[in-house]
């Protein structure tokens, strides 16, 4: 399961945690003679959902990160705020990025080598697009493309190390 499904599931999980740590930390106090206001436990299940949430956007590049094949390089990373979510104007979240795996780099004919770039979206499916790259003439062509200068390009500096031109 993945996208807005899982966090769902999460954010469900959390609270029914939240929710019974709370009641029995409510029925303790009232045993030791406290008196918790009532609004507590729905007060502390949505504290706990949000925290939940915030947290969960904000450590969902990091955990996708890890889970590359090892020695695999984020190129670019796209960040962006949200209206549902205020604190993302001052701190945006990571929503994209495009990898590239060296391992998975091969040398075609014609001087030309050729990459799988992976285009991860956080609450989308993975796309892979196949890339190639004229590393001595600095071009780039995208899957089903025409050539095109590489500029700054980051895959073309990540697969022709040493050959990248200054824009």
């Amino acid at each position: 399961m993945t996208g807005i499904g899982a966090d769902l599931l999460g954010v469900i999980a959390v609270a029914v945690g939240a929710a019974a740590v709370l009641y029995a930390g409510m029925h303790a106090a009232r045993k030791a003679g406290l008196n918790p206001p009532p609004w507590l436990l729905t007060g502390g299940i949505g504290l706990a959902m949000v925290a939940y949430s915030v947290w969960n956007d904000y450590a969902w590049f990091d955990r996708t990160v890890a889970t590359l094949p090892q020695g695999a390089e984020v190129l670019a990373v796209g960040r962006d705020s949200q209206p549902w979510a205020p604190w993302t104007y001052l701190a945006p979240v990571e929503v994209r990025f495009a990898a590239l795996d060296p391992a998975q780099i091969t040398d075609e004919a014609g001087g030309t080598r050729s990459a799988p770039i992976m285009l991860v979206e956080r609450r989308g499916q993975t796309i892979i697009v196949p890339q190639d790259f004229d590393c001595a003439g600095d071009r780039i062509r995208p899957a089903r493309g025409d050539w095109m200068p590489a500029g700054d390009d980051a895959a073309f500096a990540a697969v022709c190390p040493g050959e990248a031109s200054d824009g």
